[in-house]
């Protein structure tokens, strides 16, 4: 019944928009058999009848009123027709897949279409990583000398009886005639970045590794199939306050424009470092980054600790730090001709070894008064000395123990200064590259005037001799540069992507700190020299293939050749 009462309702609404009245045999129908059911009394019809009569009465003046123009129109249109405006299919099918295209966004963001939907945070993290797996082989050259000491794990293992009398042992001695081959090797790393809001970034990774070595995360396979490593690589904090302008602090990877020279393209930083960036005009760039960073705690245990025991009365620890500052210019000279150069000044403070005090190690001590001044850590090619000033036992004078480790003969305060020119040739991409470096704090006679006495003399970076049981001429130097030439895209992450690299290399043995070098030419160090050719290829996206040679022999000293050849295949996600 309700039924009825609302089409009526609606019959008699319409006739305030209607161009013509409705029918009324359909309006006194309803009206009629509403009295018939009972819902309204007669006197009641009676008065909507009227109403629907005159609202009729009153549309038909309405239209009887209009303009003559409008009547009729050119294209035959009537009063009272609608009019709609054609649209284009191309147009509808462009406002249909914006709208769609804003929907799914929005969707998308607010997770209201998504089952199961993950929770907001989870939009803040971003993941990647790399995996390489390996084939290596070391080849040293049968022309090499057999009795090179390996420093850096005497003084890991140490310290040294160097009286062979008393200890009964060789030192630890570098291989330098045995071929490895055929090697199978691993890196690995996978990291987050965490954006924690507009202006602050957090970055966590882990490396693969089979040791804390600060400049290769590599792991050799086997090893009885025992399961690998892994150690934090990186995690540091960014704040970015403006798009040209970085603070970071933590464990971060190299903040510096450099080549593979003198640092390690693994090696990563402790500390805080901060860049930016400011355009000079529309091609011109200047960009500079400055940082501190701690190398080495000294007055510990171990020397890469806080200070845990006072071994004398002295007030101050000689703690070591990097202080670095790079200034540079990128400058793009054409279309795809891009230059960057950048001046730096690496200074590690304190680095050099000091002579212990008098040290009666005949009296059951373990400890001398400078022991921590040694590096924590080293590879080979820098100048050390012995670094205790060990009292005779007065019981045996002319035989007696000398337990020993080994501290760095020269401070190192690095100049260097890096030049990259990218460029096409046709369509394919090519760049140069050329360094050059100097320790500035490196002078031949310091040492050996050290001390008196003959103590502090250095121990290793002698010519050969002639004659047995002596050395040659001592010879070391603080210059180190190389020139590099790759083809093809440097970064190849797509199928067919290429790249060939040929460079020369040449450090001296106190350009740079030795255990912070590559360890892949000459396996890892300085006072090395020789060329490197490379060859990437894109078999898939983002993983490619790699074929590397690497060689090099000593600038100075005994002869020691290594060739370091390495296939490999990778993949970055």
């Amino acid at each position: 019944m309700k039924a009825l009462c609302i089409a009526v309702g609606l019959l008699l609404g319409a006739n305030a928009f209607a161009q013509e009245a409705p029918s009324p045999n359909a309006t006194i129908n309803l009206i009629r058999l509403m009295v018939k059911k009972g819902l309204i009394t007669q006197s009641e019809a009676d008065g909507l009848i009227k109403q629907a009569d005159d609202e009729a009465a009153q549309a038909r003046a309405s239209a009887a009123s209009q303009p003559a123009a409008v009547a009729t129109t050119t294209d035959g249109a009537q009063p009272g027709d609608v009019r709609v405006t054609y649209v284009p299919q191309s147009v509808r099918n462009e406002i249909r897949d914006q709208v769609k295209q804003e929907v799914i966004a929005q969707a998308k963001d607010e997770h209201w279409a998504e089952p199961n939907a993950l929770p907001g945070w989870l939009d803040r993290i971003s993941w990647y990583g790399d995996v390489h797996v390996r084939d290596e082989s070391w080849l040293y050259s049968r022309n090499n000398a057999n009795d090179f000491i390996d420093y850096g794990t005497l003084n890991r293992t140490g310290p040294y009886d160097i009286n062979s009398i008393t200890s009964g042992v060789y030192p630890p001695i570098l291989n330098s005639t045995q071929n490895r081959t055929n090697m199978l090797r691993l890196q690995a790393h996978i990291g987050m970045d965490v954006k924690l809001g507009d202006t602050i970034t957090a970055g966590v990774r882990i490396g693969s590794g089979g040791d804390n070595n600060p400049v290769s995360t590599t792991q050799t396979l086997g090893g009885g199939l025992i399961k690998k490593d892994l150690w934090l690589d990186q995690a540091y904090i960014r704040w970015q306050p403006y798009k040209d302008l970085s603070l970071t602090a933590g464990r971060m990877p190299d903040p510096f424009m450099v080549t593979d020279l003198i640092y390690s393209t693994e090696l990563n930083f402790d500390g805080i470092a901060s860049h930016g960036e400011l355009p000079l005009t529309d091609d011109l760039t200047s960009f500079a980054t400055i940082g501190g960073f701690p190398i080495q705690y000294t007055g510990g245990t171990t020397g890469n600790e806080a200070p845990a025991q006072a071994f004398s009365n002295q007030k101050y620890s000689d703690n070591r730090w990097l202080s670095a500052v790079q200034f540079g210019l990128k400058w793009n000279l054409a279309q795809d001709v891009s230059f960057k150069s950048a001046l730096a000044y690496y200074y590690f403070d304190g680095m050099r070894g000091q002579l212990s005090a008098p040290c009666a190690i005949y009296t059951g001590i373990n400890y001398c008064s400078t022991d921590d001044t040694a590096p924590d850590y080293m590879q080979w090619g820098n100048t050390v000395f012995l670094l205790r000033d060990i009292v005779p036992d007065p019981s045996s004078p002319d035989n007696y123990a000398q337990p020993q480790f080994v501290g760095l003969s020269y401070n190192y305060h690095i100049a260097d200064f890096t030049n990259k020119l990218d460029f096409k040739i046709g369509e394919t991409p090519m760049e140069v590259q050329a360094e050059y470096e100097r320790n500035l704090a490196y002078h031949a006679r310091d040492a050996f005037d050290r001390y008196p006495d003959g103590l502090g003399i250095p121990v290793n970076n002698y010519q050969s001799s002639s004659t047995a049981g002596t050395n040659g001429p001592y010879k070391s130097g603080p210059v180190g540069w190389l020139l590099r030439g790759i083809i093809g895209n440097p970064h190849p992450m797509a199928a067919n992507e290429w790249n060939i690299a040929l460079g020369y290399k040449y450090l001296q043995p106190d350009a740079m700190l030795d255990g912070l070098t590559d360890q892949n030419f000459h396996l890892g160090g300085t006072n090395a020299k020789g060329f490197i050719l490379t060859s990437d290829y894109g078999i898939a996206d983002r993983t490619w293939v790699s074929a590397r040679y690497y060689g090099a022999k000593q600038v100075y000293g005994p002869p020691f050749t290594i060739d370091v050849v390495q296939l490999e295949i990778s993949t970055q996600f």
